[in-house]
């Protein structure tokens, strides 16, 4: 509907001009005829005038449809398509570097989801720093703020905390990653290795 009215205007603009410069052009060529006196001379000089108009009218307007359509081309022509953002990289995990301060980060953490937590003291901790309680549950996190791997110490002293404090289950929690030698003592202690990252499925996991 919008190209059907554009193109009626635009033929309705070209009848005007075309009459106006047939007209015109008559016109003009009338007046030039006019010194010979003779009535016949100036009707045809009127109708020449009129032809010559038309013949040039195309030639006037040619320029300018040309750059309308060239325009109307690039209104038409589709925009790129916006290139897809590249997915930024996860963040390191942001928690304290300490060592106490690090279990009392994990202690906020796990108490954000629904755990009820306590810290146990530091030199008497017998392998757990964390005692967790949740849905009749009672665990024991052994934390550690490692960059590099961790390794069977970390699982036997969890394995020793979880029979001194007589937990149902025991967990050892890192910023880091497992030796395949811790990994496979787990195995035999049942004692559950976790990244910092496991704790709002902590529930699932243990």
């Amino acid at each position: 509907m919008r190209r059907l009215i554009s193109t009626a205007f635009y033929l309705f603009r070209y009848g005007i001009l075309s009459a106006t410069l047939i007209v015109i052009g008559g016109f003009l060529m009338a007046t030039f005829a006019a010194g010979g006196g003779a009535g016949e001379p100036i009707r045809q000089s009127m109708a020449a005038g009129m032809v010559l108009a038309a013949l040039l009218l195309p030639a006037l307007l040619m320029p300018r449809t040309a750059k309308a359509r060239r325009r109307t081309a690039s209104r038409r022509r589709k925009k790129p398509a916006p290139r897809p953002r590249a997915r930024s990289k996860p963040s390191p995990v942001s928690c304290p570097r300490d060592g106490h301060a690090f279990e009392q980060w994990v202690a906020d953490k796990m108490e954000t989801h629904g755990w009820r937590v306590d810290v146990t003291a530091g030199s008497g901790d017998q392998g757990l720093d964390i005692i967790a309680r949740r849905d009749g549950r009672k665990i024991g996190v052994q934390c550690k703020r490692y960059d590099g791997a961790v390794g069977n110490k970390a699982v036997q002293e969890a394995f020793s905390g979880r029979a001194f404090h007589r937990v149902d289950a025991a967990v050892v929690i890192t910023t880091g990653h497992y030796t395949p030698s811790a990994k496979a003592l787990s195995r035999k202690t049942r004692v559950h290795l976790l990244h910092v990252k496991d704790i709002p499925r902590m529930r699932r996991l243990v």
